[in-house]
């Protein structure tokens, strides 16, 4: 990743809920010595809001990568065509302000100012970066895919100026980067992140053990902290720290187990609100698949288990992966991602007819 941003090469990061999508975007960026602005779409409901975020952004980025923006008026001027850019003096500030100059398509005003930016660094022989975090607002607001047209014709023009595109929704983005028939389509490098291995946690986890103690942990309580995580990121993280937390000294398994109880505890009324959240049927079915090692989701025995016809149960299941509750593994078995969910949906016999 740190070499596309380097080369000025658009990247896709993908992964689940929680893996560290956003963290590793950072770190790379942060690595790489560029300056940079983070876009996130999240609470963007219409397609002015979208223009006006990348606006305000690549004003900010100019600022940050190239340097006064009073000594650029000149170049900012010669680049652009539907923006009027204006000074504005706030205190001993002095500040960039791009407006368009007619009631602009959207689409316009973002392809436009992406362009001024690549074309003002490529000008000035520097490199930056821009950082879409919850990109796949875009397919929700932009219906007839004019937005993802501007980002495309904006970034195959780009050599100075990389994209990083980042979401919580696999699906959503997925569409907008693998349909050849949407613009979007193989515009970037893809970087799929996979569970870490248990053996590279191990590395960092003792090191810090080693900090900490002056001793690694047993085998077993590494062992331990793996499988109550399931290796997702951010449950792995989360785990550690109550078990640092609690011990005074060198962790025992028993330690790791209290901790891990006491971190469901803390997560159960917000795990029980989102599943509850889920419809009937596919309720059923994530609950089934946490407490049963399902070798035919179409089977005759699973459809007797759910009292729930074959093609219902294709349909939750469809959906359920598509929203990242679950994965089918390579053996096929599905399984589900979150480790605290699983926790609650094998204990939650008390909690029964919330569930189901």
């Amino acid at each position: 990743m740190l070499g596309n941003l380097q080369q000025g090469k658009h990247t896709l990061i993908i992964a689940p809920r929680r893996y560290g999508k956003s963290s590793l975007a950072e770190r790379a960026i942060e690595q790489s010595l560029l300056a940079s602005v983070k876009i996130n779409f999240h609470l963007c409901t219409s397609e002015a809001e979208v223009s006006q975020l990348v606006l305000d952004s690549v004003i900010k980025l100019i600022g940050k990568s190239i340097g006064q923006v009073e000594k650029l008026m000149s170049s900012v001027k010669k680049y652009i065509s539907n923006l009027e850019p204006l000074l504005s003096f706030e205190g001993d500030q002095v500040k960039l302000k791009l407006t368009p100059r007619n009631q602009l398509n959207h689409a316009v005003i973002i392809s436009e100012a992406l362009l001024l930016l690549e074309k003002l660094l490529l000008e000035k022989n520097k490199k930056a970066v821009i950082f879409l975090d919850e990109f796949q607002e875009i397919d929700k607001i932009s219906k007839q895919r004019g937005l993802e047209g501007a980002f495309r014709t904006a970034a195959q023009e780009m050599h100075c100026l990389a994209l990083i595109f980042s979401g919580s929704v696999r699906s959503l983005l997925l569409s907008l980067f693998e349909d050849e028939n949407r613009p979007l389509y193989k515009l970037c490098r893809k970087i799929k992140l996979d569970r870490i291995a248990a053996e590279d946690y191990e590395k960092h986890i003792q090191k810090i053990a080693l900090n900490t103690w002056e001793k690694h942990l047993e085998e077993s309580t590494f062992n331990k902290i793996m499988e109550r995580s399931n290796r997702h990121p951010y449950y792995v993280n989360y785990l550690c720290d109550a078990v640092w937390e609690a011990s005074l000294k060198i962790p025992s398994v028993q330690d790791v187990e209290n901790a891990w109880t006491n971190v469901v505890i803390e997560e159960w009324s917000d795990a029980l609100r989102e599943l509850s959240d889920l419809p009937v049927g596919q309720r059923r079915v994530i609950k089934y698949l946490a407490n049963n090692r399902v070798e035919s989701i179409h089977s005759q025995e699973t459809c007797i288990a759910l009292s729930m016809p074959t093609s219902s149960i294709a349909t939750a299941v469809h959906v359920l992966i598509e929203k990242d509750y679950i994965e089918q593994s390579k053996n096929g078995h599905y399984n589900v991602i979150n480790p605290l969910l699983l926790a609650v949906l094998r204990g939650a016999e008390d909690s029964r007819n919330q569930l189901l």
